[in-house]
């Protein structure tokens, strides 16, 4: 028979033990080390030692579900099979034993009325008492027997209920799994919205260099229009100082001195044009370089920040 009233201190002492021999820690082996003990006490006892020390335990690794419905569905066979087969064993031997305690009944009476009549011999007496011992013998086996199917039938059930708690973390185990890969995948997506926001920040910068580009042609195109209307300009000017000449001739020596101050203060004024004209042309180019170096930046940064993303993505998927 079980042993009653194991405490957890008895448990633990031989969970204890089993470790430091280098056994499995199962109720089974903490009943073998007791000596006893009911299976519903020792499942309790152990569950509480494992959640005191989760170190010392080797968690089982998650299965499939698929694995795990057809481990559920194989226990719950085993154990309607199992009670089935000892309900059917523990009612034929309830009435086996019902049987044989009839025929003792009436062997007894036999015996009695034998006695009582005097009519039988002493050889029919002792064959008598040898069927009633008979039949003792074999009601107190079937007890024997009774007793042991029980005592099965009360593994079974804490088998049984072992099953049910390593089925419960396994369980678990896979809902864990299932929040870890939900988290992994969130990272992935997060990965995937910073690449495509670098992408749109090449864009820009790509954009905005042939912006700068453009203006750049913008800017030529001006300075050509400047260079022409110049040449127009200095043309115009030339016809003039011709004409201005031709009077000079005929007019006297002063008006030909007035003449050539004027056309000195007009060189003076092609002179100035020409240079406000040259340093607006090196303020362009410096502008533009500028936008150039500015647009090759962005785009340098928007690679590196590319080429860490990928290089972060790669690590996640080696990991």
């Amino acid at each position: 028979m079980p042993k009653p009233g194991v405490t957890y201190e008895q448990a633990s002492a031989a969970i204890n033990a089993l470790l430091a021999r280098g056994e499995n820690v199962t109720v089974r082996g903490v009943r073998a080390e007791i000596g006893g003990g009911g299976n519903e006490v020792l499942i309790r006892h152990l569950k509480t030692w494992r959640e005191a020390h989760p170190q010392a335990t080797a968690e089982p690794e998650t299965l499939p579900d698929e694995l795990v419905a057809a481990m559920r569905k194989t226990l719950e066979k085993t154990r309607a099979a199992a009670r089935v087969d000892v309900e059917d064993r523990l009612v034929q031997s309830e009435d086996e034993k019902g049987l044989l305690l009839n025929d003792f009944e009436r062997l007894q009476a036999e015996r009695d009325e034998a006695i009582a009549t005097r009519d039988t011999t002493e050889t029919e007496r002792n064959e008598l008492a040898g069927r009633v011992s008979e039949q003792a013998s074999r009601i107190e086996h079937l007890e024997t027997e009774l007793e042991r199917e029980r005592t099965g039938a009360e593994k079974a059930r804490g088998e049984v209920a072992e099953l049910r708690a390593r089925l419960a973390t396994v369980t678990e185990q896979r809902d864990e799994a299932r929040v870890a890969a939900q988290k992994a995948q969130e990272q992935r997506d997060s990965a995937q919205t910073q690449a495509q926001e670098s992408r749109q920040a090449a864009a820009v910068a790509d954009a905005e260099r042939r912006a700068a580009q453009d203006q750049v042609k913008a800017l030529r195109a001006d300075l050509d229009a400047a260079r022409e209307a110049t040449k127009h300009a200095a043309a115009d000017h030339r016809d003039e100082l011709k004409a201005i000449r031709a009077e000079a001739k005929a007019e006297a020596e002063a008006q030909r001195q007035a003449a050539q101050e004027q056309i000195a203060a007009l060189r003076a004024d092609l002179d100035a044009e020409r240079e406000s004209l040259q340093q607006a042309t090196a303020a362009h180019q410096a502008e533009v370089k500028a936008i150039r170096e500015q647009a090759r930046a962005d785009l340098a940064k928007a690679q590196e920040r590319l080429d860490g993303l990928v290089a972060q993505m790669r690590e996640q998927k080696k990991g």
